[in-house]
C-alpha cells in the first residue's frame, strides 16, 4: 500500500491517541471543562456563549479562548522558542515561576500597538512536553468611552444613568502584571491534568 498524506495522518492521529499525553496534545481544548475556562478565563466577564478552538501549529497546539486566554501544549522547548521566535516574542524578559510542573517561567509581552492584547504568559515543563497558559488583560469600563461619560458633567445624565456611572468607573483595566496569580493558578491546573493524562 502507498502511504498517501491521507493514510500518514491517519496514522500519526492513532499513533497520537495511544498516548495519554497525547491526547491533551491533540486538543488541548479538552483540557478544561466550561466551567474552568470561564472562572479561570473570562474572570467574569460574558463569554456569549463562544466556544474554544484548537489550532495546530508545528510542534504543538494552541486552544484559543476567545473571551481572553490561550492553552498550548508543545512537544518540546525548541518548538516552543521557534514559535515564540516567529511572533517576535522570544527576547522579552522571563521570570521563574515554582511550583507550577518541573519548572516554569512567565513574561508580559510588551504589546506592539494599542490594537494588540496585554497578555501575562507562562510557560511550564512537563516532562519533555511545555504547556503554555496566556491570559489577556480585560479592558474596564472606565477606560472607554462610558469612562469619559461619567468622568464628565454628570448633570445632564438621569439619576439610574448616574447611579451606573458609579459601577463603570469602578470597572478599572487589568495590568499584565496583576494577571500573574491568575495565570499561574491556571497553569498548575493544567499541568495538573496533562500529568494525569486528561
Amino acid at each position: 500500500m502507498t502511504a498517501t498524506p491521507r493514510v500518514i495522518a491517519l496514522a500519526a492521529i492513532v499513533t497520537l491517541l495511544r498516548s495519554p499525553v497525547a491526547v491533551a496534545q491533540a486538543n488541548p481544548c479538552a483540557l478544561l471543562t466550561s466551567a474552568e475556562a470561564t472562572r479561570h478565563i473570562a474572570r467574569g466577564k460574558p463569554t456569549y456563549n463562544e466556544t474554544p478552538e484548537a489550532t495546530q501549529m508545528r510542534g504543538g497546539v494552541l486552544c484559543e479562548y476567545p473571551y481572553g486566554g490561550q492553552v498550548g501544549v508543545w512537544n518540546s522547548s525548541n518548538d516552543l522558542e521557534a514559535f515564540l521566535k516567529n511572533f517576535r516574542a522570544d527576547k522579552f524578559p522571563r521570570q521563574p515561576v515554582a511550583g507550577v510542573g518541573d519548572r516554569a517561567w512567565i513574561m508580559f509581552p510588551v504589546p506592539e500597538n494599542q490594537y494588540k492584547d496585554r497578555v501575562a504568559y507562562i510557560a511550564a515543563y512537563v516532562g519533555q512536553k511545555v504547556v503554555t497558559v496566556v491570559l489577556n488583560a480585560h479592558d474596564g469600563a472606565a477606560d472607554g468611552p462610558m469612562g469619559q461619560v461619567c468622568r464628565g458633567d454628570q448633570s445632564r445624565l438621569k439619576p439610574d444613568e448616574r447611579e451606573d456611572c458609579k459601577k463603570i468607573l469602578n470597572d478599572k483595566s487589568e495590568t499584565q502584571e496583576s494577571l500573574k496569580p491568575a495565570v499561574i493558578e491556571l497553569a498548575k491546573l493544567v499541568v495538573q491534568k496533562v500529568r494525569a493524562g486528561k
